[in-house]
């Protein structure tokens, strides 16, 4: 971080008023790169194979493919972005785990909070996806994405947000349950007059 920067951040944290930062500022990112295809499998030899968004859960992805010859490496906690179409999808690292080119993973720096940074990028998607380049899909490049400006508050502002964040998701997820519930009620109901 930047000498500016980290005075800034200081200030900021001082008066309790957020500052405008770099992503690549609070994180370090590591840019994925396939390894050969020879070292795939799907017998879980060696480390998950995580390539792009297609193998994202809703917060952790999901292997499909294990690499015993890792070139590029992602460690739990770490937030796992797609850099290439579709740009920004986001999942979290659940362990440790090689990254194939449609990725990038970030480590959050200690001052700031992983769960406010995934918000923060969530929130700028649309801005990731301007940045992208290329004429048969978009992707977006390590500088592009490092030079992503977002407020961030003090690190305890982070944590307060992150907290009331997650509980707004938690109340979402369950509504979604309940109106796949509701839909399934309404069909079963249907059947039954029938």
């Amino acid at each position: 971080m930047s000498g500016d920067v980290l005075t800034q951040r200081r200030r900021g944290a001082e008066s309790g008023v957020a500052t405008q930062v770099r992503l690549g500022d609070v994180c370090e990112l590591n840019m994925g790169q396939s390894p050969e295809s020879a070292s795939y499998n799907t017998v879980t030899e060696g480390l998950p194979f995580y390539q792009g968004n297609a193998d994202f859960g809703p917060i952790y992805p999901t292997p499909r493919v294990w690499c015993n010859s890792p070139v590029k490496i992602a460690e739990a906690g770490d937030l796992l972005v797609s850099v290439r179409a579709p740009i920004g999808a986001l999942n979290f690292a659940n362990e440790r785990c090689c990254i194939g080119r449609g990725l990038a993973a970030l480590r959050v720096k200690p001052d700031s909070d992983s769960k406010f940074i995934y918000y923060a990028l969530k929130s700028n998607v649309t801005e990731l996806n301007a940045r992208g380049t290329g004429s048969t899909f978009k992707a977006i490049n390590k500088k592009a994405l490092s030079n992503l400006l977002f407020p961030l508050p003090p690190l305890a502002e982070q944590r307060r947000i992150t907290a009331k964040l997650d509980r707004i998701c938690d109340i979402v997820v369950k509504r979604k349950q309940q109106l796949v519930q509701l839909q399934q009620l309404v069909k079963s109901r249907f059947v039954e007059a029938a």
